[in-house]
Parts: structure tokens; sequence; C-alpha cells
């Protein structure tokens, strides 16, 4: 049954084609002349002793290669021979100027961000536009271990000539661009982003510079993304606070705060000397050989302490373990792994209280240097200080 519908899926695609008719006219001249050539030379010709001789010597002729290994000698042979030739000739120049055209078509759609990548796997969406883009995208290609830009999909209503400037940067040539609304599910999978291994939506004041206008497209993206698969990782910048309840809500894994974390960084910076500097070369592995990341933790040693796994954490070289994260991944899959857990008790007032921390599970919270009777949980991974 799915191969009738995929026969069927692909004659109805076939037909609608503009290169239906070219394909079926070439396939038609192949099979026609190669029949035709084995009626005149069959029995006078051992060269053309069945009807894969006769095609394999009019997809050379027609193709004018001509290797001269089958020569027809009847003349209605000849005859056909001619005629395949000029056809050949015709036909060569036809298929190169439509293939020319192809690539030259698809280019310019590539350009403007009208192709769709049905194929790509395992990519970053980034949702909106900043002036800095550049170098955004040069640092995520920097810091990433196997993310390029070929891996990059950038989803935003630019024009086509900004995405350009960033493909002239020699580490940005492989860049991907969809043109469109990036809290539109049609621009989202276009850019396949069931598929995607995240999708960073930034806090675009390129089309509005009004705060709760560009918050209010954030949220909307997330609840798009989350309505396509709840299971897609989202990573959003949030202007303002007020619309941190309505990210949650919507099951976004992780928000940056960035008017918060300036805000923060600076009242630090007059407390404690030098504490910007520090921020700063822990998250730009250009000025410094450490940076700040986290690690999964090997599933031996969930539900032990984390006193024992530190101390087996000193054995890794240019490492230096500084606390877990908590519920990192799926936030839906989480809930419903915790969900599934705390309704397994048949005491009441245990079952409530259960169902209180499940609703209160806080995703991707961090831990710094907890205790050594603190035990570690699943869905947990280490942050840890490393040298590069």
């Amino acid at each position: 049954m799915n191969i009738k519908k995929r026969i069927e899926r692909f004659t109805t695609s076939f037909n609608s084609s503009k290169y239906a008719w070219p394909i079926t006219f070439f396939v038609a001249v192949f099979l026609l002349f190669s029949a035709a050539v084995i009626i005149f030379e069959f029995g006078k010709n051992e060269q053309y002793s069945n009807f894969m001789d006769g095609l394999w010597w009019t997809i050379i002729t027609f193709s004018t290669t001509g290797y001269g290994d089958k020569v027809p000698i009847t003349t209605g042979g000849r005859i056909i021979a001619v005629v395949t030739i000029f056809i050949g000739v015709g036909g060569m120049s036809f298929l190169s100027g439509t293939l020319a055209s192809v690539f030259v078509d698809r280019n310019t759609r590539a350009r403007r961000g009208l192709v769709d990548f049905p194929k790509m796997k395992n990519h970053l969406i980034i949702c909106g536009w900043k002036d800095h883009m550049k170098d955004i995208l040069l640092d995520i290609v920097s810091t990433s271990k196997d993310l390029g830009s070929d891996m990059i999909i950038i989803v935003s209503n630019v024009p086509s000539e900004k995405i350009e400037e960033l493909k002239e940067e020699k580490g940005l040539k492989g860049l991907n661009f969809v043109r469109g609304d990036y809290f539109s599910e049609s621009s989202l999978r276009r850019a396949n982003v069931k598929s995607a291994r995240k999708v960073l939506i930034l806090a675009d004041t390129y089309e509005s510079g009004a705060i709760s206008e560009v918050d209010s497209k954030t949220v909307m993206t997330v609840l798009t993304i989350k309505a396509i698969s709840k299971d897609i990782y989202t990573c959003a910048e949030l202007m303002d606070e007020k619309y941190e309840s309505y990210l949650k809500q919507a099951l976004c894994d992780e928000i940056i705060y960035s008017r918060e974390l300036n805000r923060r960084m600076i009242a630090n910076t007059t407390i404690t000397n030098g504490m910007s500097h520090i921020v700063f070369n822990l998250l730009s592995s250009a000025k410094s050989n450490i940076r700040l990341t986290t690690c999964g933790i090997p599933e031996e040693y969930i539900g032990k302490t984390y006193g024992e796994y530190k101390h087996a954490f000193r054995v890794f070289p240019n490492t230096m373990l500084i606390g877990v994260l908590e519920n990192t991944g799926s936030p839906n899959r989480i809930k419903m792994e915790a969900l599934r857990e705390a309704q397994k008790t048949s005491d009441v007032s245990r079952l409530v209280s259960n169902l209180q921390q499940v609703k209160g599970l806080e995703v991707n919270k961090p831990v710094l240097i907890p205790e050594d009777n603190y035990v570690l949980r699943k869905y947990s991974q280490a942050i840890v200080l490393e040298r590069i």
C-alpha cells in the first residue's frame, strides 16, 4: 500500500513538473531510435544483436560522443544515425541550457531566501536579526566543535543583500537563509525546524523598536515551535522580564535576559574590581584559553553524591568541576516523566506533595558548588571550567 502511494505521489509530482515534457520526449526518442536501428541492422550487422545494443548506440550517438564501437552498415541504419546526430546536437544544447538554468535559478532562489531545507538535520536555526549579526555568528562557529556555517539557517525578513554581506566573511560562506516572518509556521517548516538541534530566537529590533512588540513576537515564535514539536530545544532572548512567565508557559527551554545581564554586570563591576573582565574571558574562547561549559554526567554517577563525582572528576585533565545544571533537555519530557513518577504513590498527601514538586520543577537550574551530600539527579549536567 505504501509503495502504491509513493508511486502515485511520484507520478503526480512528475506530471506537474515543468520538466515532464522534455524528459518524456527524450525517453521516447531513445526508445524509438533504438528500436529503429535494431530493425534495420539485426541479422545483417553482428554488432546489433539485441535491443540493449541499439539503446547503447542511440545514447552514445545522441550525446555526440561517438565511440565507434558500433557502426550501422545498412542504408536505413545510416539514415537513423544521421537523424540521431542532428537531434542530438539540438538536444544536448537544450539539456545544457536547461541544467544551467536550473543551477542559476536555484542559486538565485537561495540568495533570496526562497529555498526550503527538508533534508537538513541537527542544524541551528536563528530566528530574527541583530545589527552585530556577523560577530554573533562568528562567535557561534568558533565556539562550537561541530557546527559550521553550513549548518546554520537564518529566518528573517532582512534583505538578501545583508545575508550576502555575511557570506563574504570566510567563516560564514555556507550560511543558509529563509526569508519570511520568523514567528510564522510556514517559515519555520521551510527551515525544517522539526529536525533542528536548537532554535535561537533573538530579540529582533530590525522591523520594530517597541520592546513589547519584539518580546510578543518572541513568545509567538516559541508557541509556534512547540506546537510543531514540544521536544525542540528553544533558547529565546527576552528584553522585558514581564514576559518571562509567558515564555515559561510556552515551555521555552532557555531564556536569555539580555538587558538584565547588562544591568547586573554593571552593578557587580561597580562593587567588585575586574568582574566584567572575568566574565568576558570565561565566555570568549578568543580572549582566553579557559571557557565555561557543560558536559554530560556518566550514567553510573546518577543517584550518587556530588562528593563522589567530584572525587572521580579530579582525574580529568584541564577541567574543574564547579557545579551541576539540573533538568536539562526537553521540559515536556522531563515533566511528563516526573509526573509519572509522582503518581506511583498510593498516599494522597504524598501524591499532592509530589505533584506540587513537579509543578515547581525548574528547567536548566544551575546549582553552583553544592554540598558533597547533594544527590545527582537524572537529566543533570556538570558545569565545568575547561582549558582549551
